[in-house]
């Protein structure tokens, strides 16, 4: 039970402040036109986030909440989300996400 309560934090957080940002920021800015030096800091700290979530989920391990096979699942999927994002530039795709949200909650 515990197990499953740690799992869906970690992939629901993420999501809710995104459907908050959304409704609170309105469209994003395309990402051809951020500086170099936006681009890399945006990657910098997706890379800090990703290594702090990896740093938690062995914590999980070492302290008995997870089995080790489950935290190996765990970062590998953590690694390819944060591919998925590297490729898309680290923007978030707050519409899409918006839309997809309302229409989930309106039925």
């Amino acid at each position: 039970m515990m197990r499953k309560l740690c799992v869906c934090l970690l992939l629901v957080i993420p999501l809710s402040c995104t459907a908050v940002m959304s409704s609170a920021y309105g469209e994003t800015r395309v990402y051809q036109e951020l500086t170099d030096k936006q681009k890399n800091e945006l990657a910098s700290l997706q890379k800090d986030i990703v290594e702090k979530k990896k740093q938690l989920i062995n914590k999980y391990v070492e302290y008995g909440i997870l089995d080790q096979e489950r935290g190996k699942e765990i970062k590998s999927h953590i690694e390819k989300r944060y591919e998925k994002e590297r490729e898309n530039g680290f923007l978030p795709k707050l519409k899409h996400q918006e839309e997809k949200f309302h229409k989930h909650h309106i039925h």
